[in-house]
């Protein structure tokens, strides 16, 4: 069970009243804004609406509007006529005519741009919309869940978003307090993730000592439910235990980097990958440092050049033949990939977001060396 997947009853009192207001409205169609922090389970409370009301039958579709250029954000939500842009090869339908009947998620709504905003605003208003590039008037029956990990009303105040937009999306307000505000959320969570792992990696995991709970209860788990499951992940792939134990924890066991990197030479190469796809960000910067600076000859074996192999999901880069722009762009490409928000991913290189869209979609030109 993934924090996107069903939304399990959890102990704490603010996600009891969550849990109490969703059986209350399950069946309505008012809309539903979501705050939060990233990574807290603000589309599991979207997916539990989806599966426990009349539209379970019917798509549930999610969209982060945080991940696209405007041009593509407006495609993905309203899809395109062949043609519509340079790119258009042929038609797409858009998220709102692949979610006809049911519900459609969309997350991090802040990030949409003025003009995709407009265009929403006049969806809900009309339930009607037409394809870029199209002239035919389509009919749309779709019942909006908006989320965000922004300040929504500081958003609407310094006109990034559209207040009369807001309006018309929040009919009904939740706001999912942080994984560290809620310790008595851990248990339960684990003991899902447990069991989702140990049918993935076929282990005999059959639960955690009283020691390793109390600390993971104690971590502030920045990335919150996400963070905690890649946790428990990478606890189960690693288990040579029937219970998981602090050092098969990397965020609160700070010898795990030592004590994964001497024996990740015996780990076949798959189970090298879905490790390192596991780890947090943070503990996978900690340990390519740890192998640049103390373990140069471990840096350069075949199996961890393998599990750390570059790609283009990742934030080392081969630059050699590459020209400025071009460095650039894979820089803005990659924590573009990472981060939640085109905001965020701004935010962790200090420039705007016009100035990220810029170099992570240009294109060489023909007159350009």
């Amino acid at each position: 069970m993934s924090p996107q997947s069903a939304f399990i009853q959890l102990p704490s009192a603010p996600m009891q009243a969550i849990y109490k207001t969703t059986q209350e409205i399950v069946k309505s169609n008012i809309p539903l804004f979501i705050t939060g922090e990233t990574g807290v389970g603000k589309e599991g409370v979207a997916r539990y609406i989806h599966e426990n009301g009349p539209r379970r039958d019917q798509p549930f579709i999610a969209i982060n509007c945080g991940r696209f250029s405007a041009e593509l954000l407006q495609s993905e939500l309203f899809g395109h006529e062949a043609g519509a842009f340079t790119s258009a090869i042929r038609q797409r339908r858009g998220a709102f005519e692949v979610a006809n009947g049911g519900i459609l998620f969309l997350d991090e709504v802040p990030e949409m741009t003025l003009d995709a905003q407009k265009m929403l605003l006049r969806v809900l208003d009309t339930a009607r919309f037409t394809r870029l590039g199209g002239n035919e008037t389509l009919t749309v029956d779709v019942h909006i869940i908006a989320a965000t990990n922004k300040n929504i009303v500081k958003a609407v105040a310094e006109s990034e978003f559209r207040e009369d937009l807001y309006y018309r999306l929040k009919g009904m307000m939740f706001h999912l307090p942080p994984l560290r505000e809620r310790s008595e959320d851990i248990a339960p969570l684990v003991e899902a993730f447990i069991s989702e792992f140990n049918a993935e990696y076929e282990k005999g995991v059959t639960g955690i000592t009283r020691e390793a709970l109390t600390r993971l209860e104690r971590a502030a788990w920045p990335g919150n439910i996400r963070q905690l499951r890649s946790s428990v992940q990478t606890a189960v792939a690693l288990a040579t235990t029937d219970r998981l134990e602090s050092r098969d924890f990397p965020e609160i066991y700070p010898e795990f980097v030592q004590t994964l990197i001497s024996i990740w030479q015996t780990l076949p190469p798959e189970t090298q990958n879905a490790i390192w796809e596991s780890l947090h960000p943070e503990t996978q910067h900690t340990i390519m440092h740890e192998l640049s600076t103390q373990s140069p000859a471990l840096w350069q074996s075949p199996q961890i050049s393998s599990a750390l192999r570059i790609d283009r999901k990742r934030e080392f880069l081969n630059i050699e033949d590459m020209n400025q722009n071009q460095i650039l762009r894979e820089v803005a490409q990659k924590r573009i990939q990472q981060y939640e928000s085109l905001r965020e991913a701004a935010e962790s290189l200090d420039i705007d977001i016009r100035t990220l869209r810029r170099h992570a979609y240009w294109e060489k030109s023909e007159n350009s060396e």
